[in-house]
């Protein structure tokens, strides 16, 4: 029989009565559980990730970047990588940071809600410098995802897969800016597909990566969009924790592009 594995976030002390199961995959084997505060918790790590508090300093996921880098999908998908600063003045103000890529040339932000929830304005920074703010940001009802849209010309784009799901056991790559580093990649096999209790599918990814890295494009091996990161988590088999990166599918987006445009 197939060992059963439960999913857990990397904060689960504290983790008590508001546990929400985010269903079975396809064998019924697989439990992903987050708790609420948990997912606020992992939210906010991810959002300002200069905050060690949340994360003690680990550059492991650095070292798959330095072979990655280098490869001919990593430089062409990198351009349309862009890092959020993100400024909220609700309450007392506060700036934080996390991962966005663009979709089209005028363009088009694609990143996680909680990431830009809140926020006042939100500058973006591409790879050549190029800085755009923008106010006009877009919640999306129903998902962790976010739309900002800037007046740009001719910006780097990454296309985008909206007919099927990534298959399990493939490979994908993931560029994001985890703590404060900019467009690291990193790589894993997608794992399993869970639905949330909301209707939200998402699945797993056996890759290492850090806070910072919501927002973050999941890319197949053709370069094209494949999923959007929005939270990471632990695995434990046989006693031991093994980090997975939780995004959510690339068919999410052609599901409520009628609503973007």
């Amino acid at each position: 029989m197939e060992e059963e594995k439960q999913y857990q976030t990397e904060w689960e002390a504290g983790t008590t009565e508001e546990e929400e199961e985010l269903g079975e995959d396809k064998s019924g084997k697989l439990v992903l559980k987050i708790g609420a505060v948990i997912i606020l918790l992992a939210f906010v790590a991810f959002s300002y990730a200069w905050q060690p508090i949340f994360w003690p300093p680990n550059l492991d996921f650095l070292k798959q970047d330095q072979t990655l880098s280098e490869e001919d999908l990593v430089r062409q998908c990198k351009p349309a990588v862009v890092n959020l600063q993100v400024i909220k003045t609700a309450g007392p103000r506060t700036i934080g940071q996390g991962t966005g890529f663009n979709l089209e040339p005028e363009g088009k932000i694609v990143t996680n809600r909680h990431v830009v929830e809140g926020a006042s304005s939100v500058e973006i920074i591409f790879s050549d410098g190029n800085r755009f703010f923008s106010r006009d940001i877009e919640l999306i009802d129903g998902y962790d995802l976010a739309i900002i849209r800037i007046n740009g010309n001719n910006l780097p784009t990454i296309p985008v897969v909206n007919n099927r799901l990534v298959e399990v056991g493939q490979t994908v790559t993931i560029i994001g800016n985890p703590m404060g580093f900019q467009r690291i990649s990193a790589r894993g096999e997608v794992e399993s597909y869970f639905k949330t209790k909301t209707g939200m599918l998402v699945f797993t990814i056996t890759a290492l990566i850090a806070p910072g890295s919501s927002g973050s494009p999941v890319l197949d091996g053709t370069g094209h969009l494949v999923g959007i990161v929005f939270a990471t988590g632990t695995v434990t088999i046989d006693g031991e924790d093994h980090s997975r990166a939780l995004a959510i599918p690339a068919t999410a987006i052609s599901q409520i592009a009628k609503g973007l445009d």
